[in-house]
């Protein structure tokens, strides 16, 4: 009889957590996001589930067995030192009574951003659930990261374990926030407002169309069509692993050195550089309205939709000077001065032309704050000028020319040069 009644708590909690399940992955609309009738399993239940106590070592041995046979068959891509490190992270987080939910996120960062770098398990039912792109911070690398960062303001990503925490509305609509659990790698990711989001630039349409994902300032921004039903799988106590061959990691993690179980490299490959990369920022145009030779928020920069740029200069388009945002779901890219140049001396109908959409080939734009869900957020907005009449060079320089532009009904602007940061341009 006590082996039957075991047998029905079992089942009972079983389909407790079934239902669950099926509750927390409804949709949700609006705020705010905690439901008093979709929680999440607690460890306890997940623990039990997963029949995993930390003293019992023969059940945790199975188990990541189970994990490791399932890493292989689900995530074949996945090199074996990485599945390594992942094994000893659940034993590690299992053995310092870590509380986690039974779904598992993994992303490798030692690959680059035009791969599908990103996978997220279901440890309980040991299948893959995602496995999809993901960005990296601008500061960590173009299409590949080798710097990665803890601090403040560095505009990079950060390595090593996290438990996610809850979902919100932001600036970047639905958001889930990480919490680092390891110090001096991650531990500052809250503070920093590293967080999980959506990104048009991290779309397979983008990725395809020009060869790598866009970058976040050190958030792992996901591809924006699975935002929602990623964020509402992992959210509220996951497991989350941001990965990369680091020794330095490798050598001080505790997620990795509670046992024997995963061995130190001998080698450290892809080492992450010790120090911050210099930023070396193309310089665009901007018209000069405050004549203090330093470009201001109100001073706008010129730029060209991504498909005419392609088409007209027939290169690719430079993702380091695309705007960060969208302008009526086109990507925009400021020109540098060289591209004016040719414009005005070998193709000067362009500087009236129309694409096919009505809107002018050559524009003018700039910043606008706007509130959204409670948060300051930045918008693209093109300023009319109307038709230019009239091209002048103004300056004796023959590399570095300004401009003068003297339009048909508006006031003239003189165009200059500038490298100096722009928050809202360079992905």
């Amino acid at each position: 009889m006590a082996s039957i009644r075991k047998d029905n708590e079992k089942e009972k909690k079983l389909w407790i957590f079934a239902l669950t399940i099926a509750c927390c992955s409804l949709p949700s609309y609006g705020m705010p996001l905690d439901n008093p009738y979709c929680k999440r399993p607690t460890i306890d239940d997940s623990a039990s589930l997963l029949g995993i106590t930390p003293s019992d070592s023969q059940k945790l041995t199975y188990f990541l067995h189970g994990i490791k046979t399932m890493l292989h068959h689900e995530a074949p891509t996945m090199n074996q030192a990485m599945v390594d490190k992942i094994l000893t992270t659940l034993k590690c987080a299992n053995q310092y009574d870590v509380e986690h939910t039974p779904v598992l996120t993994v992303i490798d960062y030692s690959r680059p951003s035009s791969e599908k770098r990103l996978w997220i398990f279901d440890l309980k039912g040991k299948k893959l659930l995602f496995h999809t792109y993901v960005s990296h911070g601008i500061k960590s690398g173009i299409l590949s990261s080798n710097y990665f960062s803890n601090q403040y303001n560095s505009k990079a990503s950060s390595i090593g374990v996290y438990k996610t925490d809850k979902a919100y509305y932001g600036r970047h609509g639905l958001s889930m926030r990480l919490d680092g659990l390891e110090k001096g790698f991650n531990d500052n990711a809250s503070n920093r407002a590293v967080v999980m989001h959506g990104g048009w630039y991290v779309d397979e349409k983008f990725v395809k169309k020009y060869g790598r994902a866009g970058r976040s300032w050190g958030c792992p921004a996901v591809p924006s069509e699975l935002t929602k039903q990623i964020i509402n799988t992992i959210k509220d106590n996951s497991l989350f692993v941001a990965y990369y061959p680091n020794e330095n990691w490798f050598l001080k993690s505790k997620y990795l050195h509670c046992d024997n179980y995963s061995h130190l490299p001998q080698v450290a490959q892809l080492e992450t550089n010790a120090t911050e990369p210099l930023e070396n920022r193309d310089e665009i145009l901007f018209a000069e309205k405050n004549n203090n030779n330093k470009r201001e928020e109100n001073e706008p920069i010129v730029v060209m939709a991504a498909d005419s740029y392609q088409r007209i200069f027939n290169t690719k388009v430079p993702l380091k000077r695309m705007l960060r945002r969208q302008i009526n779901h086109t990507e925009y890219v400021a020109l540098n001065n060289k591209e004016f140049k040719n414009i005005v001396a070998d193709n000067p109908e362009l500087l009236n032309s129309a694409t096919k959409d009505g809107s002018n080939e050559l524009c003018f734009v700039i910043p606008v704050i706007k509130k959204v869900r409670g948060y300051y957020a930045t918008e693209m907005q093109i300023i009319p000028l109307g038709k230019i009449k009239e091209v002048v060079t103004s300056s004796t320089q023959k590399n570095q020319p300004n401009y003068t532009i003297h339009f048909q009904t508006n006031a003239s602007i003189h165009l200059k040069t500038t490298n100096q940061f722009i928050r809202w341009l360079g992905l």
